[in-house]
């Protein structure tokens, strides 16, 4: 990737478990097209059962309108085929488990698949994103971009890129934090 930034319209989320689905949900609730893929099927069904519970909640405590819940919710779009969810993604966030060997094979999979320039992230909270960040195809474009649980209040994600980082990467990750109401703190 040249050091000119993408316009960032499509997030891909791996993984949909809990952070997955939150990470999914704020972005949708900040104006991004949602793609959340599983391995699983099961997951994507229990991912949107819960992803409804987070709306109401949030309805309900007067973080969003009635009108901007369905927004929202019209924004999420839920894949069972990666090809299908990799599929104009401008920003992947990785949620996998904790192991840096099913990382590094997610990344390699979804390398083949998106686009090329779309960006890679981790949400690791406690592998380095160097350890894996080869095997991404796209090291350049990959840094850990860590949410913290529930997303939309404790609204911090850690920004940390790897030596092969780009600072032109890093930029555009910290942008595209504030722009879904994360405080971007680079690491």
């Amino acid at each position: 990737m040249d050091s000119q930034e993408i316009e960032i319209k499509t997030i891909l989320l791996v993984g949909a478990g809990t952070m997955g689905q939150q990470i999914a949900l704020q972005c949708a609730m900040h104006g991004y097209e949602t793609h959340l893929y599983d391995i699983a099927p099961k997951m994507l069904e229990i991912a949107q059962m819960r992803i409804a519970e987070y709306l109401t909640t949030l309805l309900q405590e007067g973080y969003l309108t009635a009108e901007s819940a369905q927004i929202a919710q019209a924004r999420l779009h839920y894949f069972a085929d990666p090809a299908e969810a990799a599929e104009g993604a401008d920003l992947l966030s990785e949620c996998v488990l904790e192991d840096p060997k099913i990382k590094g094979e997610v990344f390699a999979q979804f390398n083949r698949l998106c686009p090329a320039h779309t960006l890679f992230t981790t949400n690791t909270s406690t592998l380095l994103p160097s350890q894996y960040a080869q095997a991404t195809g796209r090291p350049a474009q990959f840094a850990a971009f860590h949410f913290h649980n529930p997303v939309w209040v404790a609204n911090v994600v850690d920004v940390m890129p790897h030596p092969g980082t780009t600072a032109a990467v890093v930029k555009q990750l910290v942008i595209f934090a504030r722009s879904i109401d994360q405080v971007p703190i680079v690491l």
